[in-house]
């Protein structure tokens, strides 16, 4: 990738800090997609003992990268689709 479409694509995967979710951190604020994934993520790594069959590069990363197209939508909750 060249730095041009590096640079676009954080700027892209930035807004994912700006957009909130329709669920709340345990303080009672909005969680952002951002934290949503990372949270994914860092669950994803301390599970992965019990799946030893699994991927875990390709799971850590689906986790990172499942709600991008929530930069353009913004999240959207099942029970509203």
């Amino acid at each position: 990738m060249d730095s041009r479409a590096f640079l676009d694509f954080l700027k892209v995967a930035e807004k994912l800090k700006c957009n909130t979710r329709h669920s709340y951190t345990s303080s009672g604020r909005c969680e952002s997609v951002a934290e949503h994934s990372w949270r994914l993520a860092v669950m994803a790594y301390f599970v992965q003992d019990e799946f030893p069959e699994a991927d875990i590069d390709k799971v850590i990363q689906m986790c990172i990268f499942h709600d991008m197209g929530e930069t353009i939508t913004g999240d959207i909750p099942a029970f509203s689709a």
